[in-house]
């Protein structure tokens, strides 16, 4: 066996359609979601951080950092909201796949296709939905019980996450749709 072609059967079958049909706006998609991911993989890190300094106040000094919670509810909203979009064009959501496996290469499209876009429907009520809860937190002036930290810049980052993953969703619909029509 080729290791181009073990390379190939190794590569998530979005990607390859990506690589096949994509255009310039798939791949600026796909470079603004690598720099979310960036973004959630370094705001993981700053968590770890404080998470280990909390630790150690608390075990070898009785003093623990205050807001730790907080920080760390913030955090995680932020992770998985900047994670979505790099997750769907890498296609590493979690699934299982007892039909899709079965079907030929034209079904997978068009099963690709009608979850695209019942994905697409759901995620874009989703975000029109944070983007009016980020709207209610800034007009609200709601902050963190002891931190104090405004909540609407974290809403807001969600906002941006979602909109990146409905990109993504709708981007994974366009080349699935090119493949259909161009593979025939």
């Amino acid at each position: 066996m080729d290791t181009a072609d073990t390379d190939a059967s190794s590569t998530p079958p979005i990607v390859r359609l990506h690589e096949r049909h994509g255009g310039r706006i798939d791949r600026t998609l796909q470079r603004v979601n690598g720099v979310l991911h960036t973004l959630a993989g370094v705001t993981m890190v700053l968590l770890l951080l404080w998470t280990v300094g909390d630790i150690i106040a608390r075990t070898l000094f009785s003093r623990p950092f205050p807001g730790t919670v907080e920080l760390t509810e913030l955090a995680v909203v932020m992770l998985v909201y900047l994670g979505l979009a790099r997750a769907e064009n890498a296609d590493s959501h979690i699934t299982v796949d007892l039909l899709f496996a079965r079907l030929d290469a034209r079904a997978q499209l068009v099963l690709r296709i009608a979850a695209g876009l019942v994905s697409a429907a759901v995620v874009g009520v989703l975000t029109w939905r944070l983007a009016l809860f980020a709207g209610q937190l800034a007009s609200g002036g709601f902050t963190t019980g002891v931190l104090r930290i405004p909540l609407y810049p974290v809403a807001i980052v969600g906002v941006l996450g979602a909109a990146a993953f409905l990109l993504a969703i709708l981007s994974n619909v366009v080349v699935a749709v090119r493949a259909l029509v161009t593979d025939r």
